[in-house]
């Protein structure tokens, strides 16, 4: 890490490539806790780097990495398919279609609180990414269905939920560009990149 506060964006995308490795080498069926705590401190750290302000290191790898954690996904994989969107995102920190496919992994593995956190960075992202906001507000529903029920929510769901509630009704997605990034896109290889990512998780 550097010697800064924050991390540098290079210290980021050695910390996907880091993870992405971790994830492919563990057998474990649930999300490992590092990495979980990992991915929320990298959320957290993106969000003081501007997508498309700076030219993305690799997109065309980034965009071959993308397809094969989707294919992953669609073989039911989600270790395989989280290792690779985490590789992918080493080379295009602000693609929004694979940390999409990383929180479809995530929730896969049963981490609801991870996938919750992943949805709502892809939307922070990219708020017209139609397969975030349908499985953010499935997802919702779902949660709020298992709220009603006492006792049916594990801690770490509990949490998640609070912190979605909490999040209030913004998460309808309509002003999320405006309220949490002010910048519009003007990166047309990153456009070519979501219009794709919507296309094929839709």
């Amino acid at each position: 890490m550097s010697n800064s506060q924050h991390p540098s964006l290079q210290d980021i995308l050695d910390a996907f490539v880091k993870l992405g490795e971790r994830v492919s080498a563990s057998p474990a069926s649930r999300l490992d806790p590092f990495v979980s705590m990992s991915l929320r401190r990298a959320c957290e750290e993106l969000r003081l780097y501007i997508p498309g302000l700076d030219a993305p290191p690799d997109p065309e790898a980034a965009r071959f990495l993308a397809r094969a954690a989707y294919a992953a996904m669609e073989d039911n994989d989600a270790r395989e398919a989280l290792s690779r969107a985490l590789r992918g995102l080493s080379f295009a920190p602000h693609h929004p279609g694979l940390f999409f496919v990383a929180a479809t992994a995530c929730f896969e593995y049963g981490a609801v609180e991870d996938a919750i956190r992943l949805l709502r960075h892809t939307l922070w992202i990219h708020p017209g990414h139609s397969a975030a906001r349908r499985d953010m507000e499935a997802l919702s529903a779902y949660m709020q269905e298992r709220w009603n029920t006492p006792g049916s929510l594990t801690p770490d769901e509990a949490a998640a939920y609070e912190e979605l509630r909490a999040a209030g009704p913004e998460l309808a997605f309509e002003d999320l560009a405006e309220q949490e990034t002010g910048f519009v896109y003007d990166d047309e290889g990153l456009e070519d990149h979501y219009d794709e990512d919507e296309d094929r998780a839709a």
